[in-house]
């Protein structure tokens, strides 16, 4: 079950190198949505606060 392939690699080594880029994928995917989910956050301060000193002046 252990036993190397003739290119020197491990059963698990397949597994391992799936799991790896499926991990980078989601990284990658989570950080560009959080990327939007902060701009669109600032973006919504943004206006509340020129709404808030258009009131106040």
């Amino acid at each position: 079950m252990f036993a190397h392939t003739s290119f020197g690699w491990c059963f698990w080594d397949l597994p391992s190198l799936i799991v790896l880029i499926a991990m980078v994928v989601v990284f990658v995917v989570h950080r560009f949505q959080q990327h939007k989910r902060q701009k669109n956050f600032e973006d919504e301060l943004a206006d509340r606060m020129a709404g808030d000193t258009l009131r106040r002046g």
